[in-house]
C-alpha cells in the first residue's frame, strides 16, 4: 500500500457531548474507523494534539487518551519530541464477506445430537505441588478477591431462588448472565455482539472442545501459537484436528508462516492481546492479514481473550472480534482468571451466522454449570462489583508484575532477561546459554520455588530457553524472597 507524506490538516470528525460514551471513546473509535476504511492513508501526518484539542472543543487530555490508545493498538506510531503519524505498515481495508462456516464441516449436525468426550491425552509438564508458590503461572490474586461481598451475593440468590434457577435453567446459560456479560464486553473490550452471541460454558477448555468439535471434520488442520498453552493442542487433539504449529515472534502469530504451513487450515486458535507464554501481542498488520486469510478461506478464528482485561497502564486493547466484519472469529473469556479458578465459569461469543448451531447443539445437553451461580455472577457485574474488582486488580498486577522484574534484574542479572511485561499476571524471561530452563526448572523445584520451563510450551521445535513466572498470586514481598532462592537454583544448575 502506498504511503503518504502528507499532513491531515483536519479529521472531519464530530464528537456528541450527550452520548453516554466517553469523549475520548467516540475520537478513538472515529479514528481507527477512518484508518481502517482508508481515509486516513499509512504515514499520515497528524494535527498535534492542541490543533485537535481546539477543532474538536474538547480537553487535550481527552485527545491524548486516545491518541495514546491508538498508539498502543498499533494504529498510530509517534516518536519523542515528533509528530504523530498513521502507522506506515497498514494492510488493505477487510472485505465484507457474506458467509457460513456451517458449510464447511459435516459434524455439526452429528455433534449436536452426541453428548460422548473423547478423552485427551496430557500434554506438557505437570504442576508442581498442591498450594499456589512462587513463581506458578495462572494463579490471580485470591488473597484480594472481595470473598465477604460474593458470599452475600451467593447466599442473596439462593434465598430468592425461582424455579427456573432450581429445575436447570437454559443450557445456552442464564439470560441475565448472557446480558450481563454482553454489556462487559462490548464496553471494556470492544466486543461487537447481542446477549443471544454469547454461550456460557464452563470453563476456557470447554470453550475450545465446544468450537472445534463443531467446526472441525477429522485430519483437518489446525494453527496453534507455537510455543503456546499446551490446552490448545489438547483440544485439538481431542476434537480429532492435526495441531499445525506456526512460530511466535516479537509480533505474535507469524502469519505468513501459517499461509506457508498451512494455508486450508480450518482452525486458528490465538491469544493476539496477550500471547502465553510470550506476553507479546499480536501486531495490528499481523491482525488484519489473519483476518483476511480467515475471510478468503472461510476459516475460524478462536480468540483466547484469558486475561487482557488485566492491562497494567492505560486501556484494554481492543479484541480481535471488534476489528472482524466477515464473521470469523469466535471470541473466548473467562472468569477463571478475573475472579478465582474454583468458580469455572467461561463464556463464547459465536458470529451471528453461528447462533443456530450453538444454541442446536447446546438443547440436547444440560446448563454448562451450576445456574445459581451464574445468576450470582449475573448480579455481581449488573452492580458494578465486577468492574470495581478490576480495577484493583490492575493496580495490584502493576505492582507485582514491576515488584518481580526488579527482582530478577537485581538477583539474577546476566543470566536472566525478563520480557516486557504490560498486561496480565504473567512474564517470560530469557535465560542464556549454555544453561537449561528444563534443569533450572528442576533445581527450583527442589529448593521450593515453582517456576515453569519454556521448553515446555512448544510444540515444534524448541527455538529458545527462558522461564515463565506467575506473579499474580504473590505478594510483593514474596516475589523478592522467591527471586532470591531462584538465584540459588540458577547458580545450582550452572555447577551441574
Amino acid at each position: 500500500m502506498k504511503t503518504s507524506t502528507g499532513v491531515a490538516s483536519s479529521l472531519l470528525l464530530r464528537l456528541d457531548a450527550r452520548s453516554p460514551t466517553p469523549l475520548h471513546e467516540q475520537l478513538f473509535e472515529g479514528i481507527r474507523a477512518r484508518i481502517l476504511a482508508g481515509a486516513l492513508a499509512p504515514g499520515l501526518r497528524l494535527p498535534s494534539s492542541r490543533q485537535l484539542a481546539t477543532e474538536l472543543d474538547v480537553a487535550r487530555s481527552t485527545v491524548l487518551q486516545a491518541l495514546d490508545a491508538l498508539t498502543a493498538e498499533g494504529y498510530l506510531v509517534a516518536r519523542a519530541g515528533s509528530c504523530t503519524r498513521v502507522a506506515p505498515e497498514l494492510p488493505g481495508p477487510l472485505e465484507d464477506r457474506s458467509r457460513s462456516l456451517v458449510n464447511r464441516s459435516s459434524r455439526g449436525p452429528r455433534l449436536a445430537a452426541s453428548t460422548r468426550m473423547p478423552k485427551a491425552a496430557p500434554v506438557g509438564a505437570p504442576r508442581l505441588g498442591a498450594a499456589p508458590r512462587a513463581f506458578r503461572p495462572g494463579v490471580p490474586a485470591l488473597d484480594l478477591f472481595p470473598t465477604a461481598l460474593w458470599a452475600r451475593t451467593v447466599s442473596r440468590v439462593h434465598a430468592r431462588a425461582s424455579t427456573g434457577l432450581l429445575d436447570g435453567g437454559d443450557p445456552s446459560g442464564h439470560a441475565p448472565l448472557r446480558e450481563a456479560i454482553s454489556t462487559h464486553v462490548s464496553v471494556s473490550r470492544g466486543v461487537r455482539c447481542s446477549p443471544e452471541q454469547v454461550f456460557i460454558t464452563a470453563g476456557t477448555q470447554q470453550a475450545f472442545d465446544e468450537v472445534l468439535r463443531l467446526a472441525l471434520n477429522p485430519g483437518d488442520s489446525v494453527w496453534v501459537e507455537d510455543p503456546g498453552y499446551p490446552g490448545v493442542r489438547r483440544a485439538v487433539l481431542s476434537a480429532g484436528g492435526r495441531p499445525v504449529p506456526i512460530p511466535v515472534d516479537g509480533d505474535g502469530l507469524d502469519v505468513a508462516a501459517g499461509l506457508a504451513r498451512a494455508p486450508r487450515a480450518r482452525v486458528a486458535l490465538v491469544a493476539p492481546s496477550h500471547q502465553y507464554p510470550l506476553g507479546v501481542t499480536l501486531s495490528l498488520a499481523r491482525r488484519m492479514a489473519l483476518l483476511q486469510w480467515a475471510g478468503r478461506t472461510r476459516s475460524l478464528i478462536i480468540e483466547d481473550d484469558y486475561d487482557s482485561e488485566f492491562r497494567h497502564r492505560g486501556r484494554p486493547l481492543t479484541a480481535l472480534q471488534g476489528l472482524d466484519d466477515a464473521g470469523c472469529v469466535v471470541y473466548v473469556g473467562t472468569f477463571s482468571k478475573s475472579m478465582f479458578p474454583g468458580l469455572r465459569l467461561g463464556f463464547l461469543v459465536v458470529p451471528p451466522s453461528l447462533v443456530d448451531l450453538f444454541s442446536a447443539a447446546r438443547a440436547a445437553g444440560s446448563a454448562p454449570a451450576s445456574m445459581m451461580e451464574q445468576a450470582a455472577l449475573a448480579g455481581f457485574l449488573a452492580e458494578g462489583h465486577f468492574a470495581r474488582h478490576l480495577r484493583r486488580m490492575r493496580a495490584a498486577y502493576r505492582e507485582r508484575g514491576e515488584a518481580l522484574v526488579d527482582a530478577l534484574v537485581s538477583e539474577c542479572s546476566g543470566v536472566l532477561a525478563p520480557r516486557p511485561c504490560d498486561t496480565g499476571m504473567q512474564l517470560c524471561a530469557s535465560l542464556a546459554a549454555p544453561l537449561s530452563d528444563l534443569r533450572v526448572r528442576d533445581e527450583a523445584a527442589r529448593l521450593g520455588v515453582e517456576v515453569a520451563a519454556l521448553s515446555d510450551y512448544f510444540l515444534g521445535r524448541r527455538r529458545d530457553a527462558g522461564l515463565v513466572f506467575g506473579f499474580g498470586g504473590v505478594r510483593p514481598d514474596a516475589l523478592r524472597e522467591g527471586t532470591r532462592t531462584l538465584a540459588r537454583a540458577l547458580e545450582a544448575a550452572r555447577r551441574r
